[in-house]
């Protein structure tokens, strides 16, 4: 009986440590995958704060580049000048557009990470106590509220930054730096307002239908991820074609002849780019920029006039040669010119046949007279034929440059750049869809993605439909802030001037609110430290 007793208790002993074993077990997996979750936060934060710090030192490293290149340019022949700081502007055109998109996916990215981190630290609250989970929810409530507008200032940062180094090396105006601020602004507000309408759609529902709603928002979310990628890649070849198409006819022979003739040669007919309003799906209105073009015109009557010219200077050049050897023969059978040539014969003679040392260096002394005396007689027709020819060989090959020219600007080269022309506008317009198709897929991604995550704070608690309404109220309210800032820009001066401004908010907001996320981490992961 005692065995039996002794053995029971023996096996409720171990079943009890089996139990505090599991129990121990299970709160240290929780918190390791809580503190992983929070450390894939910071890292998912960090890789945005460095998207952006790579797209400023690339902006930088380009804006050195035109700088180098416009320096060059101001070294060079007049003639030069435009063609090198032309090609110089274009080049960081390409640059800056290139960073933008690289910066975007590379925030884009980022944001997704945080995303993910975000859920899987809920995820993980849920083995902890309840006292513990409403603190930590409230923390990270506020972080997140925090981070959407860390976030959009970096998007807005990178953008003004491409959009003042645009404005000194001259490549928009004022007026559409005004434009494109507006728009940009409007499609910040579009997106709130989007974002509104759904909140509101959902504000009477109760958390169940929330989490059931999350989930149906977050399969609609990956199915609209795909497809803005798709548009992404179609962009990204459709911004590579319109690069490719504008350097072929920037770069082409009929280009550069007509650069190397000068510029009273041509005129450069400019196709301004300009703003193309969209509609979303949504109804709210998205735009775009459509890229402009230079087209050269070549002057062929001006350059055929040159061929006249230099065939008429020709001819004149060939009847002076002739003339100036007629003259040359004319004073070679002169008494003058035979008298001279004698007395250079004669000399000779003398010197020839000098015996002593004195003889020879009078009969020397005589010699080099005479032979000045005719040279200084017969080099003035001499040289008349001399420079007669030198014309007739440089009009003869300025002739043939410019018959040249002509080819260049009637013939083939000039059909060659006609296509080369047609391609770029073509190029401009595919640009200008995939740019539409982007921006409306990206429009529905952004709304769906903010829907997702706010439906998903309601359901985990961390926030509210009142809360959320309010937040895109007062981001409209910033948007109109900025667009009455900007409907105040007239020229150069003023624009450089609000960008800057906006530069410095931006950055100052940023300074202020990073280090307050990270404390609020910080907190966080304090608190899962010092759970039980």
């Amino acid at each position: 009986m005692m065995v039996a007793v002794l053995l029971g208790a023996l096996s409720l002993g171990a079943c009890v440590d089996n139990n505090e074993s599991a129990s121990v077990e299970a709160v240290r997996n929780a918190k390791a995958e809580q503190l992983m979750s929070i450390a894939n936060l910071n890292n998912a934060n960090a890789d945005a704060k460095k998207a952006v710090s790579a797209a400023e030192v690339a902006l930088k490293e380009a804006e050195a580049a035109y700088k180098k290149a416009q320096a060059e340019a101001e070294q060079a022949e007049a003639d030069q000048q435009k063609l090198l700081l032309e090609k110089a502007q274009a080049t960081l055109e390409m640059e800056i557009e290139a960073l933008r998109l690289q910066a975007e996916a590379n925030l884009n990215l980022a944001k997704a990470q945080l995303e993910q981190a975000k859920a899987d630290l809920i995820a993980a609250l849920d083995r902890v106590d309840q006292a513990e989970k409403t603190r930590i929810k409230d923390l990270l409530s506020k972080a997140e509220d925090l981070l959407d507008d860390i976030n959009d200032d970096r998007s807005s940062l990178v953008i003004a930054k491409n959009d003042l180094a645009k404005l000194n090396a001259g490549l928009v105006t004022a007026e559409e730096v005004r434009k494109q601020t507006i728009a940009v602004q409007e499609e910040i507000k579009a997106t709130a307002q989007a974002l509104i309408t759904e909140y509101e759609k959902y504000s009477q529902e109760d958390k169940a239908n929330a989490e059931a709603a999350a989930k149906e928002a977050n399969s609609k979310k990956i199915a609209l991820g795909k497809i803005r990628e798709e548009k992404n890649t179609a962009l990204s070849i459709a911004n590579n074609d319109y690069n490719t198409a504008s350097r072929n006819a920037f770069n082409c022979h009929f280009v550069q002849a007509l650069q190397a003739m000068g510029n009273n040669y041509y005129i450069v007919e400019s196709v301004n780019s300009e703003g193309v309003s969209y509609t979303n799906d949504d109804a709210t209105t998205g735009q775009v920029w459509k890229s402009g073009y230079q087209k050269y015109v070549a002057n062929v009557d001006l350059i055929q006039e040159e061929v006249k010219s230099y065939s008429r200077g020709l001819a004149v050049a060939e009847k002076k040669l002739a003339d100036a050897k007629s003259e040359l023969t004319k004073a070679k059978e002169t008494d003058t010119y035979k008298n001279y040539a004698k007395a250079v014969t004669d000399a000779q003679k003398k010197y020839d046949e000098a015996q002593t040392g004195t003889e020879k260096e009078q009969a020397l002394y005589e010699l080099q007279a005479a032979e000045q005396t005719l040279k200084s007689y017969i080099q003035p027709y001499e040289s008349g034929v001399t420079s007669a020819e030198e014309e007739i060989e440089n009009k003869t090959e300025s002739l043939a440059k410019w018959n040249e020219y002509v080819d260049v600007v009637t013939g083939d080269d000039s059909k060659a750049y006609e296509t080369l022309i047609k391609s770029l506008a073509t190029a401009i317009d595919n640009q200008l869809d995939a740019n539409i198709a982007y921006g409306k897929a990206n429009h529905n991604y952004t709304v769906q993605s903010q829907l997702t995550s706010a439906l998903e704070n309601v359901a985990n608690g961390l926030s509210d439909y009142v809360e959320l309404i309010q937040a895109q109220k007062i981001v409209i309210a910033r948007a109109d802030e900025v667009i009455a800032d900007a409907s105040t820009i007239v020229t150069k001066e003023q624009a450089i001037a609000n960008k800057e401004k906006e530069i410095a908010q931006l950055e100052n907001s940023l300074s202020v609110n990073e280090p307050i996320y990270a404390d609020y981490l910080a907190q966080i992961k304090a608190l899962v430290e010092s759970a039980e």
